[in-house]
């Protein structure tokens, strides 16, 4: 029915807690913006996320949506429950016009290079934009988007015109992998498809580490379609190199991965372990992690889990 420009606050602005949480698409909200959700949103139509990075506000991902839920509803549902980690499926108390959104994974798109809102693209979507003349680019922009309410409507044109700048950034974006590697990628049908939708990076990386491990370093999983190829050092703070770099890899199974991705655990030198204080005992048990694990460490894998330790390990 209507898709949105929505914004959002930096996690680490917002005590740490990630919603949207991009790396499994979903996306909760209460009140006005819930209802507005709810009522508004169907299958099908496009959310557009944007915030602000430095001196600029910019779109960072997009999902085209599959679901609208409220939010009791997704808390009966066991497999939600099971499968999904938005911060508005855990919390106790359900708020007035409370829901999560899903977006469909094989069409919803995380930028590697962000794209951003300024008085030109605003311009481009036929949106009014008419700054104060003592007002910065950046501040006019998101007095803007604050007035809409954190949400702008979009149209079915206005919709496009985003789609087809967001798509041409992930293509350049490739070309230029390409050309700093030295050599061309040779793609499947199904990978040229995830050129499309930025994906390229990962399915080559996950791979080039099923080549070298066969199973999640520390518990022992072994179905491929579980496992995740996840980044020691991140992707959005490595050289296009070190995206690639197989020693810059984990295989890890769903439940691993998102402790490491988040910093809940990390490991020394040696490849033992490391496990954050803010986790109890209990959620230690439940989470299938105790003191005495530790994962084959390589030489070249030192440098990346060096820095993972000093700037992700909580």
């Amino acid at each position: 029915m209507t898709s949105y420009l929505i914004q959002y606050i930096d996690p680490k602005d917002n005590e740490g807690e990630e919603d949207p949480l991009f790396s499994e698409y979903t996306y909760g909200d209460k009140g006005n913006r819930g209802n507005t959700l709810k009522t508004q949103v169907l299958k099908g139509d496009f959310l557009f996320f944007n915030r602000s990075i430095e001196d600029k506000v910019c779109i960072t991902a997009f999902y085209e949506v599959v679901e609208v839920l409220e939010i009791q509803k997704a808390k009966m549902n066991n497999s939600i429950m099971r499968n999904y980690r938005n911060p508005h499926l855990l919390r106790n108390n359900v708020q007035e016009n409370e829901v999560i959104v899903f977006g469909n994974p094989d069409k919803s798109m995380i930028l590697d290079t962000p794209l951003e809102v300024n008085m030109a693209l605003l311009k481009e979507l036929s949106v009014e934009f008419k700054p104060s003349p003592n007002q910065t680019e950046k501040a006019a922009i998101s007095s803007k988007l604050k007035n809409y309410g954190r949400f702008i409507p979009l149209d079915d044109s206005q919709v496009n015109i985003l789609l087809e700048k967001v798509n041409p950034l992930h293509t350049a974006s490739f070309l230029k992998l390409q050309k700093d590697l030295g050599k061309s990628i040779v793609l499947d049908k199904t990978e040229k498809d995830s050129v499309v939708k930025a994906r390229i990076g990962q399915s080559i990386f996950k791979r080039t580490l099923l080549a070298v491990e066969k199973k999640c370093g520390l518990c022992g999983v072994s179905d491929e379609r579980l496992l995740v190829a996840s980044h020691i050092k991140p992707w959005s703070h490595s050289t296009h190199k070190e995206r690639l770099d197989v020693d810059n890899g984990l295989l890890l199974c769903p439940n691993h991965d998102a402790l490491f991705d988040k910093g809940h655990i990390s490991f020394d030198k040696d490849g033992l372990i490391l496990i954050s204080s803010s986790l109890d005992k209990y959620s230690k048990l439940f989470l299938n992690i105790n003191e005495t694990m530790n994962i084959r460490m390589e030489e070249n894998q030192q440098q990346y889990m060096k820095w993972h330790r000093e700037n992700k390990f909580k």
